[in-house]
């Protein structure tokens, strides 16, 4: 196997892919720090710590994404991606690798970094399920945009003062500026000077996040979100395994490595299986 290219995997069918990510940092001219991460951050989609500032050059480094079948604890393909764009550019990579070994995602369990990518869509149009927390609407103590009523088959919001406003996908809706003045809540509802009524924003995959919102309300759904930690397991042991520190420069050569790491604890994880 030469550095960049795919690693080779059976025919049989991926019923369920995780994809996650691990982050790192670096300086540039010299070998990348690798450090462990949660694979969900603050901001974009949730590290603890995965990013870092080196001088004044700004931030810079790389995340090692992967992806793993849930049901044979195998990892199917791996990536190097730069730490300042957006998660889920990663994507497409990791789904061509998947595909070039004849599988198909059936369920993908993901972390908020990925919902915006395309696969997602490509996956829900086939008829296959989304595994991911959703976001979490916060207000700093008052209403939450969860307190209001949101029919999406009509497209409209309703506030708790009874007050209905249409809605649009990826774009904000603001209540009538009159009928939020003489409010009885409004103390309750918006800090916004007087003469403005209350907004609140609805994403361009608000279906989605309506969706996993409900999930995430039922025991079931917490408990299908905590099949996913399965995964954190083995990127920890991969981070164990290559290290703190990159190996190579370059993004080829440490894209090799990290699939020769990949490798070997298949192999291993075959091992046990077998044994």
């Amino acid at each position: 196997m030469r550095p960049g290219r795919g690693t080779s995997g059976t025919s049989r069918r991926s019923t369920t892919t995780p994809i996650t990510s691990v982050a790192s940092r670096s300086s540039r001219g010299r070998r990348a720090r690798w450090c462990r991460s949660c694979s969900t951050a603050r901001g974009a989609s949730g590290s603890r710590g995965a990013r870092s500032r080196t001088g004044t050059r700004g931030r810079s480094g790389s995340r090692r994404p992967g992806s793993t079948d849930l049901d044979s604890g195998l990892i199917l393909s791996g990536a190097i991606t730069p730490a300042d764009r957006p998660e889920d550019e990663a994507a497409p990579g990791l789904a061509k690798d998947i595909a070039s070994q004849g599988l198909e995602i059936g369920t993908l369990f993901i972390d908020r970094g990925y919902v915006k990518a395309g696969l997602v869509d490509e996956i829900l149009g086939r008829g296959g399920e989304i595994v991911c927390r959703p976001w979490i609407p916060r207000n700093k103590g008052a209403f939450t945009k969860a307190v209001f009523k949101i029919n999406m088959r009509d497209r409209t919001i309703t506030c708790p003062a009874g007050e209905v406003e249409p809605i649009e996908f990826g774009s904000v809706t603001e209540f009538d500026p009159e009928a939020c003045d003489h409010c009885d809540l409004r103390a309750k509802c918006t800090a916004a000077t007087p003469g403005t009524g209350r907004s609140v924003n609805f994403a361009e995959d608000e279906r989605l996040q309506q969706r996993l919102r409900k999930h995430l309300a039922t025991p079931r759904g917490r408990a299908r979100l905590r099949e996913r930690v399965a995964v954190e397991h083995k990127l920890a042991h991969l981070v164990r395994r290559q290290g703190r520190r990159a190996r190579y420069r370059g993004v080829r050569k440490n894209l090799f490595d990290l699939r020769r790491a990949s490798a070997i604890q298949n192999l291993e994880a075959i091992q046990r299986k077998v044994a």
